[in-house]
């Protein structure tokens, strides 16, 4: 729960977090909670500070755009390259049903809805293809990911998260690694990084 409030943006980054009012808050007792908090420091997610306490992750604009975007490319290009028939039909139903949600989300400017599609969509699709190893640095790079994009809000390109995701789905399945490379490169820098340049301060 704590992991859910800080990566969907509810708990701001910054925000000091104080171990006996985190446990009022979740309705834990202190063991839970100490244990909650280690292991969202080894995700990245807070930062403790000595004789300042624990707080949640500040994303640099450097690290966001030079390190972390990267990452997920790298990581998603060594999943897929060779997993078009790991997909099975139920699969595929499934991922089509999270672009449909995004395509409904975005008319209505639901930002929260296509968010959550969205990050489902990728999860499915990291969950059918990865090793346990990848999939488990994957997720790791895309919550201190997922800090930022609901950070900055909905932008612009909401209305384009569903036919970029039917395309990157093509691209999966069709077998073309060098055509596959290309729409990871866009749909996890190209599409993300430049709206979100300006909103760093």
């Amino acid at each position: 729960m704590l992991r859910e409030a800080i990566v969907s943006g509810k708990l701001k980054p910054g925000t000091q977090l104080k171990q006996n009012e985190v446990g009022k808050k979740f309705e834990c007792s202190p063991g839970p909670v100490r244990e909650a908090m280690r292991d969202l420091e080894s995700e990245g997610l807070i930062e403790h500070f000595p004789n300042r306490g624990v707080f949640v992750t500040q994303i640099t604009k450097e690290e966001y755009l030079e390190m972390l975007l990267p990452a997920r490319v790298v990581l998603e290009k060594f999943a897929l390259k060779h997993a078009a028939k790991k997909f099975t039909p139920e699969v595929i139903e499934t991922l089509n049903e999270q672009i449909e949600i995004m395509r409904k989300g975005a008319k209505k400017k639901d930002i929260d809805s296509v968010n959550e599609a969205d990050m489902k969509f990728h999860m499915i699709v990291m969950q059918t293809a990865a090793t346990q190893q990848t999939f488990h640095l994957w997720k790791s790079v895309m919550s201190r990911i997922r800090l930022e994009l609901y950070r900055v809000g909905p932008h612009p390109i909401l209305t384009e998260q569903a036919p970029n995701h039917t395309q990157l789905l093509a691209a999966i399945l069709n077998g073309d690694v060098k055509q596959l490379y290309k729409e990871i490169e866009w749909h996890c820098i190209g599409a993300v990084s430049d709206p979100l340049k300006k909103d760093f301060k």
